[in-house]
């Protein structure tokens, strides 16, 4: 086989099923091996949406999306989506073409050190300079991003090596697991977690699967302690169940889990630390000690104090502990000033949803009466500004892997690739991408790609004609001096329509059932709709949080 055959046909044998890309001189020969394989080639329109496709793919399926670029420019256009998965723990290989060998080091036309710029947003880079190299190094590539702690693996192939003899052979991938938890681990953190009196559970990324979901309910089934989650964790416990808290932290955090977080004597995180997003900068710690069982590497570098770290495999860890439990009595104080604070929330919650502005929709009051609408296992997406907040507010993550989010880097032009890549990967399950206008319209070229593809997510554009976090701020702190966060839209279902994609816009309460019965209807290919808002609305806001951030 030629090197180009033998990625692809790696690919096939590690049970790969699609490759998202953007054709390109120094991966031609890649995509013609594609052709004559059995994988899905998903030709995107830009290669930040093809690296956030395979990205999304990864996070809901926990195994590795693939996406192949252009060498330069290509590769260039592909390093935000490297960087969201990098930060957020998603199993990725990028595979880049690269200039020929005999160019490299002259100031070539596409040359730009590719691995070297690829190092601190990957969690590895490797290059194949000899056909003989492809097997092996493949079968690395794929390993290391299918590994725990997971995460985005480049492989660079100058275009000249892709016609190379690769041999016939390909080598196995073979992925490592996590350390296992030890007896006097579990037994240590159960005896701290059974004397607590105010004790909360926060879920992490490594949580957020099948297993830590099953591990986590078997735990609450002896130990009913509240659990919280980072932006990653949502979904290890579905959102409606009266143990789940919600989420911690900036952009989203809600007043309940944050001051459970700030008035707990005992925490126990599960599949992640508690990072900057989680604490508001460091500037929110719990009062009571912290137990923490991830894999980050990091963890001793950061500005908390934790009791106990554990290096373990989360799942294995929780389910260990169910395993261990002995009698556990319900601390009805805690569990009284908890339902205290849920009841003020929902009473704000209940005034955000009453409100009516003439000629402009009510966001929370549509994505309240969509998440009535959708089934327990939606995919649901999210993307960065102030509607995230309504998001996170009014949409309920009900089952494990299933809410995506460039959390822990914050870059916009992730969330509508995302729902299509997790679209592709489950079919059968309803897809849901909440973004702002401004979002939106950062990688609105792929819907081309979504009708092509006959791909049905659903889009919801919250359009308040704004950048409008920053908007608020130069309100807030810039004595009102508005400048470069206000722009003009196009009509969005004239837009839509071009490409081929249902639309449908509302600015008003009375034509939310419509539009929440037209997203949810049946359809080949996406369907997308607009909310028309008003920029001066304000979400649920966690302004004690926000401040400290």
């Amino acid at each position: 086989m030629k090197v180009s055959e033998l990625v692809v046909r790696s690919l096939e044998e590690y049970g790969v099923q699609r490759v998202y890309g953007l054709i390109g001189t120094s991966i031609l020969d890649l995509v013609d091996a594609l052709g004559a394989s059995r994988l899905r080639y998903v030709s995107t329109r830009h290669e930040q949406v093809a690296v956030s496709m395979a990205d999304a793919e990864g996070r809901v399926t926990g195994r590795p999306g693939v996406a192949f670029v252009h060498g330069g420019p290509g590769f260039l256009n592909s390093l935000v989506s490297l960087s969201n998965a990098y930060k957020d723990g998603s199993p990725l290989v990028l595979v880049a073409g690269a200039v020929k060998r005999r160019m490299v080091g002259l100031d070539s036309w596409l040359e730009v050190p590719q691995s070297e710029m690829a190092k601190s947003v990957a969690k590895a880079t490797f290059r194949i300079d000899r056909g003989s190299d492809a097997p092996g190094k493949m079968a690395a590539a794929y390993s290391i991003a299918a590994s725990d702690p997971k995460g985005p693996v480049l492989v660079e192939i100058p275009e000249d090596v892709m016609t190379q003899d690769a041999g016939h052979l390909v080598s196995p991938a073979q992925p490592t697991g996590a350390p296992e938890p030890t007896a006097d681990d579990v037994g240590k953190i159960w005896g701290a977690l059974a004397v607590a009196k105010r004790p909360l559970l926060v879920t992490g990324g490594g949580m957020n699967n099948s297993r830590g979901a099953e591990a986590l309910r078997s735990l609450l089934s002896k130990a009913p302690v509240p659990v919280a989650t980072s932006g990653n964790g949502r979904g290890t416990l579905d959102e409606t169940d009266r143990l789940s808290l919600g989420r911690i932290g900036f952009g989203g955090g809600n007043t309940v889990a944050d001051t459970a977080l700030k008035e707990a004597d005992f925490v126990l995180c599960l599949g992640g630390g508690l990072s900057d997003v989680s604490t508001y900068g460091f500037n929110m710690k719990p009062k009571g000690d912290v137990y923490v069982v991830d894999l980050d590497p990091l963890w001793d570098k950061k500005p908390i104090a934790y009791a106990a770290h554990v290096r373990s495999d989360a799942p294995s860890f929780t389910q260990e502990m169910a395993r261990a439990a002995g009698k556990y009595r319900v601390n009805s104080e805690w569990w009284s000033q908890i339902e205290k604070n849920k009841e003020s929330l929902s009473v704000l919650l209940r005034e955000e949803l009453s409100r009516r502005k003439k000629g402009f929709v009510n966001p929370a009051f549509f994505l309240d009466s969509l998440n009535k609408a959708l089934p327990a296992d939606t995919m649901l997406a999210a993307g960065q500004g102030l509607h995230i907040l309504y998001t996170y507010a009014f949409m309920k993550v009900r089952s494990p892997a299933s809410f995506l989010a460039a959390t822990n880097m914050g870059s916009m032009g992730f969330v509508f690739p995302a729902v299509l890549g997790a679209k592709l990967a489950f079919p059968e399950r309803e897809a849901v991408g909440v973004m702002g206008d401004g979002e939106f319209l950062m990688t609105v070229q792929d819907l081309e790609t979504a009708v092509r593809e006959k791909i049905g997510a659903r889009v919801v554009i919250v359009n308040d004609g704004s950048y409008r976090v920053l908007l608020m701020r130069q309100k807030l702190q810039k004595m009102g001096r508005v400048f470069g966060t206000l722009h003009a839209n196009p009509d969005m279902v004239e837009l839509a329509d071009s490409f081929g994609a249902a639309a449908f816009s509302i600015d008003s309460e009375d034509k939310v059932p419509m539009a929440v019965t037209f997203l949810t209807a049946k359809s080949e290919g996406p369907r997308v709709v607009e909310l028309k808002v008003d920029p001066e609305d304000l979400p649920p806001l966690n302004l004690e949080g926000s401040l400290m951030f």
